[in-house]
């Protein structure tokens, strides 16, 4: 009640005409006092914390705002040249529309990110206005979010949050998102930029089960990506277990893009594999959802594919070293680099040069290139699947 009074008094001192107030990427102060000898000293505060991030003089015409451009509930307070204040202005996004645009291209990442704008809709009560790179993957499945294609201009906006891993040449942009997203769980990157507490959610996802086109059980690989750093370099490995799980009476179907028979990609797998269904090559996504649905299990590496048979709840096991096991979702089998003395988890602390096929940042051009994940023997993915599958 008196924060009530004291804003009603404030108001009456100044009306709040004079000034435009916008949260799109950051907020805004535009200064609509066209007496340019009043001067206005205008605050950005935290009202969680109390902290001003940023604080600037300004005149008629003129507008200033944060470098911030993640969520925070924002206080702007406003002062006349004697320092009083006379205006204080609340973020308060209830029933506004909000625009929510996401800067990466990867499946993974947008598996990854979704369900945190469903609950920052529920939380704020807001109109959110999202874009992705793979909408149709969910419009079906939340029906109160407008989905709009990317490069579309979306009006009458009170806030935008842009979601991605943003980088100044090198490092992070912390004024883009707010934490380490490469020392923290991919998810994280959209929860702490909406100002979310994190919990791992997976997406609900469009694909409809239209039943298997695959007799008998079956065990779903994806052994290529999109760096060599990002496969499991043991040679022969795959190998071993494709073999062990036909002997076991499994199918084994490879689903990557990547062409079985390709010579330069087979390569990277120690040779052209054996013993599986090639479904290889450019399938529609709902197809490979429909074998990931009718799968007895999942084996990958750090890779979409993985994301999307952790969202259709396909029991997943990803083998990865140049990721640390925080990286990808918690409720998975993960196998890792099997010894600290091995050098691993190069994503955490470099960028990834994704136009080097070969980076290896520590060791590239060494004996100990990709060691991460030479070091990862067979029958530790044998021990996991047995484990996964109730195998004796």
């Amino acid at each position: 009640m008196i924060y009530d009074n004291l804003t009603n008094k404030i108001a009456k001192v100044i009306p709040q005409q004079k000034f435009k107030f916008s949260f799109i990427n950051g907020p805004k102060v535009e200064v609509l006092d066209e007496n340019q000898n009043n001067k206005y000293l205008i605050k950005f505060i935290d009202n969680q914390t109390n902290f001003t991030h940023y604080k600037t003089i300004l005149v008629g015409g003129h507008w200033g705002s944060s470098s911030l451009e993640y969520y925070i509930e924002w206080r702007i307070e406003i002062y006349d040249k004697n320092d009083h204040k006379i205006y204080e202005y609340l973020y308060n996004v209830y029933n506004k529309k909000v625009f929510i645009s996401f800067e990466s291209k990867a499946l993974g990442d947008t598996l990854s990110w979704f369900p945190y704008v469903e609950e920052f809709r529920n939380k704020h009560k807001c109109e959110v206005v999202v874009s992705t790179f793979h909408n149709n993957l969910f419009k079906e499945k939340y029906p109160k979010i407008e989905f709009v294609e990317k490069g579309n201009t979306v009006h009458n906006l009170y806030a935008q949050y842009n979601i991605g891993c943003f980088y100044n040449d090198k490092k992070i942009n912390y004024n883009k998102v707010p934490i380490n997203f490469k020392l923290n769980t991919l998810g994280r990157i959209c929860s702490s930029t909406l100002g979310l507490e994190y919990k791992e959610i997976k997406p609900k996802l469009t694909f409809k089960n239209t039943g298997s086109t695959i007799e008998g059980e079956y065990i779903v690989i994806a052994p290529h990506g999109s760096a060599h750093a990002k496969y499991w370099n043991y040679k022969g490995g795959w190998q071993t277990v494709i073999d062990y799980l036909n002997n076991k009476g499994y199918k084994v179907v490879m689903i990557t893009q990547e062409l079985l028979g390709d010579k330069w990609h087979d390569s990277k797998l120690g040779g052209t594999l054996t013993g599986v269904i090639d479904k290889t090559g450019n399938y529609p996504l709902s197809e490979r959802a429909n074998d990931l649905l009718n799968a007895k299990a999942f084996i990958g590496i750090s890779s979409g594919l993985s994301w999307l048979s952790w969202s259709l709840n396909c029991p997943t096991t990803i083998i990865s070293g140049f990721t640390q096991p925080l990286t990808e979702m918690e409720s998975c089998n993960r196998i890792f680099t099997p010894s600290p003395e091995i050098c691993s988890g190069c994503f955490s602390y470099h960028k990834l040069d994704a136009g080097d096929w070969e980076w290896c940042p520590e060791h590239k051009g060494t004996s100990r290139q990709f060691e991460c994940t030479k070091k990862i023997l067979p029958s530790t993915v044998i021990q996991t699947i047995n484990t996964q599958l109730d195998i004796s």
